[in-house]
């Protein structure tokens, strides 16, 4: 019996050490261009009930910008992101959060294959560019 107890200890004792798996985090995406679809907008959102802005990437022109310091381009910080169900609205800032480097603006559509965004991107003063956008 004590063999018994001190197999049933050490395998409770070896349950303590094996990690446990962590739950899965289903992404999705929004891809935009512009009408000439040299400038690209890619927007990684998490799952939940409301938008969650993971990572925004950037590029238009000579700027190159992310909020994911693993992809290549200028750095900076998703100041606040927020969708009514109508427009979606995110802003970028420098890494400081002294001022606005990007502002996204999205107006929503829903279709049956697919939903669709239409909008726009203006960095720092320059003028906008329109952008259409698919993904949820």
């Amino acid at each position: 019996m004590r063999s018994v107890n001190a197999v049933l200890a050490s395998l409770a004792a070896a349950a303590l050490f094996v990690p446990l798996a962590s739950p899965a985090h289903a992404t999705q995406s929004i891809s935009c261009t512009d009408m000439k679809e040299d400038s690209s907008v890619h927007i990684v959102l998490g799952a939940g009930p409301v938008p969650n802005v993971l990572s925004v990437s950037i590029e238009m022109g000579d700027w190159e910008l992310t909020t994911d310091p693993n992809l290549p381009g200028d750095l900076v910080v998703k100041a606040q992101d927020f969708d009514d169900g109508e427009v979606f609205r995110i802003d970028l800032m420098d890494q400081q959060v002294t001022k606005r480097v990007a502002a996204i603006r999205l107006l929503r559509a829903d279709h049956d294959t697919m939903p669709l965004q239409l909008g726009f991107i203006q960095i720092e003063d320059d003028p906008p560019v329109g952008i259409s956008c698919t993904g949820p």
